[in-house]
């Protein structure tokens, strides 16, 4: 009996870890074959992945770099002709009648196990395959719990391999990817298809970032983009909003206030702090950014203020903690970043003004309204 496995996925964009992911079923499953499916659009997700011949492209590329080990590797466009969302009980029925007599496998990540019970129709993908799981750094799942629930309501196991993947991000990719940046876990053959094809082009807000911000500045915009977006959801925040005011947090960095004849400096601005000002100025008269709160949050993001929205707070921090940051006490600030938002907000703050202190700097007067605001007790 043939041992057959399919691996869906949007792969937008495939990663090394996708592949590493198949290899080590191919070895561990012993399997005679495997299927990777490009979903159209996932009924799980809000990004509309790139164009499905891009990613069917990519997924070609990416697995001819190990020849011999997917030799019997079928990119497969089932749930792409299909179109509208991909169920994978429609992709596991497909395969089970496509190969009846095999010993048919889906290979899924350990954080999709958590949400199996609410797929639609999780029996009948169980009806065709069994679930073959792979674990990822930092993804915590009860296997002993999950094994009790699919035996008692599924009457069905799981088969758990070994490898356990690498926690890697897509959101940070192609946020990576929109900057013009290489990211790591993107291999070189398939980065030369993604700027050759311009499959994640910039839109007009990182445009105009690459536009006007040298490359150092461009870096350390994306890097904010991506510590935002990653507290995004825990907070309750619109991604959108996260994304764009972290785009544009720097947009006028590099500018002269002066040549901007209708905009009106407020008093007592620090020289450090003009560019926020300008930013927000910049966001809404030049590139049409009207929501009062990603203004804000790029208005205040040096300097900080009393009563602060969550949004404002978190582009704060987030320009203090990005991964290029590089200065002492930066990595207990990060620690507390990923355990409690709020104390790693005012925790930054605290840094803020006492790195001003030590410098012998002017504190600018919101950063002193801030302070006594969050801080005073």
């Amino acid at each position: 009996m043939k041992r057959i496995a399919f691996f869906g996925g949007t792969f937008n964009p495939v990663h090394t870890e996708h592949r590493y992911i198949a290899a080590a079923a191919v070895k561990e499953l012993g399997l005679d074959k495997i299927i990777v499916v490009p979903t159209f659009l996932p009924p799980h997700k809000n990004v509309f992945p790139a164009k499905s011949e891009d990613r069917v492209n990519m997924l070609d590329i990416c697995f001819k770099q190990d020849a011999e080990l997917f030799k019997n590797t079928e990119i497969s466009d089932f749930e792409i002709k299909n179109g509208g969302k991909s169920y994978s009980y429609l992709t596991a029925e497909h395969f089970k009648s496509v190969y009846p007599d095999a010993e048919l496998f889906m290979l899924i990540g350990g954080d999709m196990l958590k949400d199996f019970k609410t797929w639609k129709n999780p029996e009948r993908i169980l009806a065709c395959a069994k679930l073959a799981v792979v674990m990822r750094e930092d993804c915590s799942v009860d296997i002993k719990a999950e094994r009790e629930y699919f035996k008692k309501n599924f009457n069905k196991d799981f088969t758990l391999l070994d490898y356990v993947g690498k926690d890697v991000s897509s959101t940070e990719i192609r946020t990576r990817l929109a900057f013009g940046i290489k990211p790591n876990g993107v291999d070189d053959k398939v980065f030369s298809y993604i700027k050759e094809n311009a499959v994640y082009k910039p839109d007009k807000y990182e445009q105009y970032i690459l536009d006007k911000l040298p490359e150092k500045r461009v870096v350390h915009t994306a890097n904010v983009v991506i510590c935002a977006l990653k507290k995004a959801r825990e907070l309750d925040l619109d991604n959108e909003k996260v994304r764009i005011a972290a785009t544009l947090h720097d947009c006028a960095k590099y500018d002269d206030y002066m040549s901007y004849k209708d905009f009106s400096l407020p008093s007592d601005v620090p020289q450090p702090v003009v560019h926020a000002f300008l930013g927000a100025f910049v966001a809404e008269t030049v590139l049409g950014v009207k929501d009062e709160e990603i203004l804000d949050a790029i208005r205040y993001h040096t300097s900080g203020k009393a009563n602060m929205s969550t949004l404002s707070k978190l582009i704060f921090v987030a320009d203090m903690l990005e991964e290029g940051r590089d200065y002492e006490g930066v990595d207990v600030l990060r620690e507390a970043y990923e355990k409690d938002f709020e104390s790693a907000f005012r925790l930054c703050l605290k840094e803020e003004v006492l790195h001003l202190m030590n410098k012998k700097q002017y504190i600018y007067k919101e950063t002193l309204n801030a302070y006594d605001f969050y801080l005073k007790d």
